[in-house]
């Protein structure tokens, strides 16, 4: 029996074929896991033996495959956020005024929620960060002696030591430039900045990278001396813990009911996503609400039918003899020609290569007519089909590979679930096999 060459199979795998990005399609909830398994275990479990040659640019034919249809259902599935995964119902949160105020829609209804749901809001105050200025020192000079220096911070109940050594030829600015790294390295959520006046002299300002106090916070963060036994003094000498601006909530009304956030961006009611800019004026108010947003839906259908003229567009290409290119596009063009008579009052149009053209005229029409959501049925199962097939190709790509028969299951006998046979195909990781 042969060795499996571990090196090569790896390097094989992760120079040419390692994903080039991560796609909806790649983060799967239990349940589809399990479909996906199920898939695999009904394919194997009257899946007669075959015969896989040992040949380099068949496997590679059918990893390309592979990556091509986890690319097409990455794509499809990534062109909106609602629940059902092919839907063609875009819609967008929209305010009165977005200067001050602005509204993503986050709900998984927008059939129902176009023009129902809504409400006003008024801002009273933003939610701000917590700001730290130092004492404006000469840059050229100093007052800490050289030594090896040390203070606390204490964040989120946490707290953080910072060490640093001043020599004998620093000045102001180097010591300000030395404590600003290391509080921007130390990622503990406090950014450091050092300010300058028109004297010559600079300063150093610590802020917070959140807003707004939760319960029973007084500030965000204290810095202070450290007790750790070494030189102290750089503090008070530089002013780290003096609040030159505390952190704040955001205010404002919903419907005339007060509400406060610890942030400018937040949720509402699970169908909002609200990002506060500006306060308002007094007795102003701001409506939010929910329209259909026929740009989002135009560029969807454009993005689906270019995902499919590219997967045909790519089976087209030259292959190995071994390799069914005109299978796997045979079986694409026709889910397309399936559906052509119902899809072609919105302008779509199959063309002879098998790829599909856009009127932009029409698709618009049938985009802002009334009647839009009948229109575009025809679509919604075209994306849903395409979507079924690219999860098919990518649990068997090999069916699309030459692979002679070498012996059909018994019929009399009873057949078992086999997933590890999956293996030989579905990762395609190794040039060679026992």
């Amino acid at each position: 029996m042969a060795g499996i060459s571990l090196n090569g199979a790896y390097n094989h795998f992760i120079q040419d074929y390692v994903s080039k990005d991560v796609t909806h399609a790649d983060t799967h909830r239990k349940e589809e896991l399990r479909d996906v398994y199920k898939s695999i275990a009904k394919l194997n479990k009257n899946s007669p033996l075959y015969l896989l040659t040992d040949d380099d640019k068949s496997r590679n034919d059918a990893i390309d495959i592979k990556e091509r249809a986890r690319q097409l259902q990455g794509n499809i599935i990534g062109l909106n956020n609602q629940e059902d995964k092919s839907s063609l119902d875009h819609s967008s949160g929209f305010t009165t005024d977005e200067e001050k105020v602005t509204a993503s829609y986050i709900g998984k209804n927008p059939e129902e929620d176009v023009g129902n749901i809504g409400f006003d809001i008024s801002v009273s105050s933003l939610a701000s960060a917590q700001v730290n200025t130092g004492r404006f020192l000469p840059k050229d000079s100093t007052g800490l002696t050289a030594d090896n220096y040390a203070f606390d911070v204490r964040i989120n109940k946490q707290e953080f030591e910072f060490q640093f050594s001043i020599y004998q030829n620093d000045r102001n600015i180097d010591i300000q430039d030395k404590i600003a790294k290391l509080v921007n390295k130390a990622n503990i959520g406090l950014t450091a900045d050092i300010i300058e006046d028109n004297q010559g002299r600079s300063a150093l300002t610590i802020s917070s990278t959140r807003t707004g106090l939760k319960a029973g916070e007084a500030s965000q963060f204290e810095v202070f001396e450290s007790s750790s036994g070494l030189q102290t003094g750089s503090v008070s000498y530089l002013g780290l813990d003096q609040i030159s601006a505390p952190a704040s909530n955001a205010h404002f009304a919903l419907n005339g009911e007060e509400k406060a956030s610890v942030s400018n961006r937040f949720t509402v009611g699970g169908k909002f996503e609200l990002q506060l800019k500006s306060t308002t004026t007094e007795d102003e108010t701001i409506s939010v609400g929910v329209k259909k947003d026929n740009e989002a839906l135009k560029e969807h259908i454009a993005s689906l039918i270019k995902n499919y003229n590219d997967f045909v567009t790519d089976a087209s290409g030259e292959k190995n003899p071994k390799f069914k290119s005109d299978k796997l596009k045979s079986e694409i063009v026709g889910i397309a020609k399936q559906h052509m008579t119902n899809m072609e009052d919105t302008g779509i149009r199959l063309e002879g290569n098998g790829t599909l053209s856009i009127d932009d005229e029409l698709l618009t029409q049938a985009i802002s007519g009334a009647e839009s959501n009948e229109s575009l049925a025809p679509v919604k199962k075209f994306a849903g089909a395409l979507l079924d097939k690219a999860k098919d190709i990518s649990v068997d790509p090999m069916k699309y590979v030459d692979r002679p028969v070498v012996n059909y299951k018994n019929p009399d006998n009873k057949d078992f679930n086999s997933p590890y046979i999956t293996s030989e195909y579905s990762g395609m990781m190794f040039n060679n096999y026992c």
